[in-house]
């Protein structure tokens, strides 16, 4: 064996067998302050090994434990995902769409900073002008065979009601008629049919 890693051996069993037999732990220090200053932390005490005659032997002993300060931490608020976007409010003559989040993932709370940026985002949509009013227009012709314009100062034929051509001064004959996908207009009765044609095809693959 190595002479050098003998020694080693021997003086660590020397001062092992010294601490044991001639000493004895000390007591116990005070607590520590907690680790933190809300919620949940830790204390700490310690003690060491003293010789037969009083000199502080190279081991100290420590102890944990659990702490509560009694007072809540602070939560940050952050935000919730965006909604979908809103439908244009208008058909024509300049509207805007909109979507909305929440500060609630989580809220802010015991004095938590709240959610930096904005709960609203908008951008303008449909900003063609709208159709004229006629002049002098007489709700008198409008009939069950006719589409009231919302605001029921004119009306069109009903064949125009969603026709994909702005007939009423406020675009109110083709309002929810067609729906937003991919950033493209598709009607409704075109959805329809692209619908039935991918359940049709379905069928035939597994038919």
């Amino acid at each position: 064996m190595n002479v050098s890693c003998l020694l080693l051996i021997l003086v660590t069993l020397y001062e092992v067998s010294d601490a044991v037999v001639f000493g004895g732990w000390g007591d116990w220090g005070e607590w520590s302050e907690c680790s933190v200053t809300c919620g949940y932390g830790t204390i700490k005490r310690s003690k060491v090994w003293l010789k037969e005659d009083g000199t502080v032997f190279n081991y100290t002993y420590i102890s944990f434990d659990e702490c509560w300060t009694k007072t809540p931490c602070p939560i940050n608020g952050a935000w919730s995902g965006w909604t979908a976007w809103s439908p244009c409010t208008v058909m024509c003559g300049n509207g805007t769409r909109a979507r909305t989040r929440l500060c609630n993932s989580p809220e802010p709370i015991n004095f938590g900073e709240p959610c930096d940026g904005d709960p609203l985002e908008e951008f303008g949509c449909n900003e063609q002008a709208c159709p004229d009013l006629p002049l002098n227009f007489n709700m008198d012709v409008c009939n069950k065979t006719t589409f009231v314009c919302h605001n029921e100062l004119q009306c069109v034929e009903d064949s125009r009601h969603c026709d994909g051509d702005l007939d009423c001064h406020d675009g109110s004959d083709e309002k929810d008629c067609y729906l937003y996908l991919n950033c493209v207009y598709i009607s409704s009765q075109s959805l329809a049919l692209t619908v039935l044609g991918l359940l049709f095809t379905r069928t035939l693959q597994y038919s």
